[in-house]
């Protein structure tokens, strides 16, 4: 019913261009993640269990958890990154309102890499060390 509604206010509100816009957006959507990102992530987790090959399966989804983390939000940091190095004062084209982009977008962005990894080396320790213990049962 919701995706009839939608459909519905699309149609009756968006212009005949504007649907055909709309349209090969999404058709490019489809083309960037199965075309692009879904190879990219298959050869980077086969990558990534060869290198991890001596741990088990639960720290190997640590560590894939935590390059996820990273990677997407790098990904949605590149943008500010880029338009904070071409929005300078002094440039080309640069602002001269330099609190439109003021976060140290760089630095902050490495931290969260740092904190990531020393997070999943923990856990990654931790279910290391968890695993290696031996649970006797002792009978009352």
């Amino acid at each position: 019913m919701g995706i009839a509604y939608g459909a519905g206010e699309l149609l009756t509100h968006l212009k005949v261009w504007e649907l055909v816009g709309l349209l090969g957006w999404l058709a490019g959507a489809v083309v960037l993640h199965d075309g692009v990102l879904v190879p990219l992530t298959t050869l980077a987790g086969g990558g990534l269990k060869r290198i991890t090959f001596g741990l088990g399966a639960l720290q190997q989804s640590i560590i894939r958890g935590a390059l996820l983390c990273g990677a997407v939000m790098t990904l949605m940091v590149a943008p500010l990154l880029k338009a904070r190095s071409v929005l300078q004062p002094g440039k080309p084209g640069g602002a001269a309102n330099r609190t439109i982009l003021d976060g140290a977008y760089g630095t902050r962005l490495a931290l969260l890499w740092l904190g990531l990894a020393i997070v999943a080396a923990v856990a990654v320790a931790a279910v290391g060390l968890y695993g290696r213990r031996k649970v006797t049962k002792t009978r009352p």
